[in-house]
């Protein structure tokens, strides 16, 4: 009896090295050694333990598999998700960089034709670059179009507006800030790390503080940048295009601009045109404009009235092309039928219109055209009641007044 416990023992050794080792268990002997009655009882516990032991491996092995395969399809939907992420990325560079062209640029005057050759030539030089400009000229767009023709297209486009960022932050969003320096401040790139290999864009730089011209400076001599709080410096590799309306040799003269920053930034001087300097680009402006937020609203097919555009061509745009295109997107919101009409525009653009003689290439406004802005009110007030049928009510409707309010304008008027 004991020869025979000991080479049970030994065969239960056995397969517990083999479970052990993961090897291929004889179940076989392990299901025969658990019949009660034929071996000891202590044997058939232990026969028993150790079949509900692998059991369980079974059935661990078994989840097991099924993690490992769902990771496997998790890793495949991750990679197929990588490679397409990969080709959006590179076709959003394609689109940008069409976009950002020369021929992205919507004008054909001289003067923007200087300016496109200048940036053509300057694109793939490792210069700085500064523009100056009236505000809304555009600067920003040409930036742009400079970075994506040059060597640095695949890099990052950066950019800041120092006049957007309160004084006592300017430092932390252009050098980063390192983890502690305040409470609960998290360590964080600044702009210029993120522009690495790129290009950074420093939009309004006649308004950035002393204190960080100081720093930007020594970023541009040493190409490597400190985080604010840090100690250990960066290498980093960027081009700026910086960009002002102001005149920075008055700010130098003055104090408020460093003379050698001035000198590292103005490499080559480009300088944006006004577009009253460029009124040949007006109508293609407008019609790019108002197809642009026309299709936004839904409106597909609104189209301007004639005689409309020589006299927008005619108005001076203080503005500029940002003053224009606003223009066009609430005419474009606001007008009622398929046309935009001289009452359609905004007040003070209309009022200039009036005392502006249209240019001759267009035909006469199919409205006619007086200097009593009165005159005008009660043409669009005539118009729209035609428009409703006659229907007062929702005439004052359309016109965002009170149905009396409609009645004092038509009592004006001499209509009622």
């Amino acid at each position: 009896m004991d020869k025979i416990a000991d080479t049970l023992i030994k065969e239960l050794a056995r397969l517990a090295d083999d479970l052990a080792m993961n090897r291929t268990v004889n179940t076989e002997t392990l299901f025969e050694l658990t019949k009660a009655g034929e071996y000891p009882k202590e044997i058939v516990a232990l026969a028993e333990s150790f079949g509900m032991m692998l059991v369980k491996v079974e059935a661990r092995e078994y989840r097991l598999e099924e993690t490992l395969e769902e990771l496997r399809r998790t890793n495949t939907l991750l990679e197929q998700a990588k490679k397409h992420l990969a080709r959006e990325n590179a076709g959003l560079k394609k689109t940008l960089g069409r976009q950002f062209t020369p021929t992205g640029v919507i004008g054909k005057s001289a003067a923007i034709r200087k300016v496109l050759g200048q940036v053509k030539r300057v694109a793939d030089t490792p210069v700085n670059v500064l523009f100056t400009g009236e505000t809304g000229t555009g600067k920003s767009l040409i930036a742009k179009t400079l970075h994506f023709m040059s060597e640095r297209a695949q890099g990052p486009f950066v950019a800041l507006n120092c006049t957007a960022i309160p004084e006592n932050l300017v430092e932390s969003e252009l050098f980063g800030i390192e983890k502690g320096v305040a409470t609960n401040v998290e360590a964080r790139e600044g702009r210029i790390e993120q522009a690495h290999n790129g290009t950074l864009f420093l939009d309004e730089v006649g308004d950035m503080p002393i204190t960080a011209q100081a720093k930007l400076l020594k970023v541009l001599d040493e190409r490597e940048v400190t985080r604010v709080g840090g100690r250990k410096a960066k290498r980093v590799d960027i081009r700026i295009i910086a960009a002002t309306n102001k005149d920075l040799k008055e700010a130098v003269e003055k104090g408020d601009f460093r003379e050698d920053l001035y000198y590292r930034l103005n490499v080559v001087h480009l300088r944006i045109p006004s577009l009253r300097e460029r009124r040949e680009d007006v109508p293609l402006l407008l019609h790019a404009f108002l197809e642009r937020h026309a299709k936004a609203f839904g409106r597909a097919g609104l189209r301007f009235a004639p005689g409309v555009v020589s006299l927008l061509q005619a108005y001076d745009w203080p503005g500029n092309v940002r003053e224009l295109d606003n223009e066009v997107e609430r005419a474009a919101a606001l007008c009622y039928g398929e046309e935009i009409t001289l009452p359609d525009l905004s007040d003070h653009v209309r009022a200039q219109c009036l005392g502006t003689k249209p240019a001759s290439e267009e035909p006469a406004p199919a409205l006619p055209l007086v200097e009593d802005i009165a005159t005008n009110e009660q043409q669009l007030v005539t118009r729209v009641i035609e428009e409703c049928g006659g229907n007062k009510s929702e005439a004052a409707r359309r016109l965002g007044i009170s149905r009396e309010g409609l009645r004092k304008k038509l009592k004006r008027f001499g209509m009622v």
